[in-house]
């Protein structure tokens, strides 16, 4: 059965939560509007995710990850500025590709520096990330100086805020990239290598696995899919600030282990990834629906995650993860 239904425990919980959902509020969960709004809200969610994935098959974990988010959209906010001489929202075509183009090289910047001190300077995954994260955070606040930048031209809120042929432009954009990331992971050496570290680095680099550059190379990813993200919350919210959606980092490893990806490295599907995204999405949704308060859901990540932690630590699962999460090549730096 688990080989002819994959991901089949997914299936199950994701229907079992929609069904709750819809019996604990069938006139307001049960209907197109609903529905439709978790299509516009859910790429977030999974762009944040699938760049976390990336480190963390590869042995290691991303804290920056929102923070690049974050820093993303306040340089292209600021580009976009700069560039329309003060008048964002009557920007031309070339400035706001300029200052997107300007907002990912930001964004790969700062996944370079994560890359550099892991896999160059040996740095645990952990400490670099968060290191990188506490930097991008104070960079943000003063670049911003606390405030929210708001006021974007239509052609940029339409990528986070656009419909086309029925569905939200971020729902389309995040089918496509879901495709290719699978690909990119499943049906090339980089994904192949990045498996291979993951489940043994010591055996990677012997193997003739040139770990430093796949180590380089999945940061850069992983902010691609940061930048990705501040385009669609840019989009959504016709804003940016220094500290936008910081419970999500939590949520993005959630949403990994969830799906199967094991956090030791070495393992772990989109299609999984993709499924857990909507299971929290429905979750999210319906949550907000039932008019509950707003951190009982941040407290309700932090339950699933503990859960997910001991039935895998009591299955046998990923033994040995409280002393190793987010430190999967630290724990051999020697061999670096």
């Amino acid at each position: 059965m688990k080989k002819s239904i994959p991901n089949l425990p997914l299936y199950i919980i994701l229907l079992m939560v929609m069904v709750t959902m819809a019996i604990l509020n069938p006139s307001r969960f049960l209907t197109v509007r609903n529905f439709y709004s978790m299509a516009y809200q859910l790429p977030f969610l999974a762009f944040l995710s699938m760049g976390q994935m990336v480190p963390i098959i590869g042995g290691g974990i991303n804290l920056a990850i929102v923070a690049t988010a974050n820093f993303t959209g306040i340089m292209t906010a600021m580009l976009l500025r700069m560039l329309a001489g003060g008048n964002a929202m009557g920007a031309s075509g070339l400035a706001i590709c300029l200052a997107m183009l300007g907002g990912i090289v930001a964004a790969l910047a700062a996944g370079a520096l994560s890359g550099f001190l892991i896999g160059y300077l040996r740095v645990p995954d952990i400490l670099a990330t968060l290191g990188t994260m506490t930097l991008l955070n104070g960079v943000n606040i003063v670049l911003t100086k606390g405030y929210t930048l708001t006021g974007f031209p239509d052609a940029l809120i339409a990528i986070g805020n656009g419909v086309f042929l029925g569905m939200p432009i971020p729902f389309w954009i995040f089918l496509v990239v879901a495709v290719l990331f699978k690909v990119l992971l499943e049906k090339t050496g980089f994904g192949y290598s990045l498996y291979m570290m993951g489940s043994s680095y010591t055996a990677s680099k012997f193997s003739g696995i040139n770990t430093r550059s796949v180590i380089m190379r999945g940061y850069l990813l992983s902010s691609l899919f940061a930048a990705l993200t501040a385009f669609i919350m840019m989009g959504q919210l016709n804003s940016v600030k220094a500290n936008y959606a910081e419970s999500y980092l939590l949520v993005s490893v959630l949403a990994c282990f969830l799906g199967g990806v094991d956090p030791l490295g070495g393992a772990g599907k989109v299609s999984g990834l993709v499924i857990s995204v909507a299971i929290l999405q429905v979750i999210s949704t319906g949550v907000n629906l039932l008019r509950m308060d707003p951190f009982f859901i941040l407290a309700m990540w932090g339950f699933i995650v503990l859960a997910i932690i001991a039935i895998n630590h009591y299955s046998g699962n990923f033994k040995g993860f409280f002393a190793n999460l987010g430190m999967g090549r630290g724990t051999t730096l020697g061999d670096r």
